[in-house]
């Protein structure tokens, strides 16, 4: 059974996100895409958000699961809106920041598809 992170883990996931999205996303593009996250006990999901078609709401598509699992982040991602699958290319790290950075680089364009359909 999970027991959730620490206080100190929450925090510091924050910080680290909070930073990342705002660099991530500049205020210029803010109004056609913007990530956002959530967490739950063990487990950060990362989501991008794009107006919908009809520009009266937003759609969400959550694009990378970070799991702390014992002391080590692991990182996941949905194949063609399926069940979460591991990212074998990135290996387990106590880190949470070190994770983000890999997910960032993408070196396998894994979790950053520029060619996705305009609905996401």
């Amino acid at each position: 059974m999970s027991i959730g992170m620490d206080p100190f883990t929450i925090r510091r996931v924050r910080q680290i996100l909070d930073g990342y999205i705002q660099l991530k996303v500049p205020v210029y593009v803010r109004d056609a895409v913007r990530l956002t996250y959530e967490m739950q006990n063990d487990l950060v999901i990362l989501s991008e958000h794009r107006p919908s078609k009809t520009r009266r709401g937003w759609r969400g598509t959550e694009i990378v699961q970070f799991r702390l699992e014992g002391q080590q982040w692991t990182v996941y991602v949905r194949k063609d809106g399926e069940a979460w699958s591991l990212v074998d290319s990135i290996p387990p790290a106590g880190d949470f920041e070190k994770q983000l950075e890999q997910v960032e680089l993408d070196r396998e364009g894994l979790i950053w598809n520029l060619d996705l359909p305009g609905e996401r």
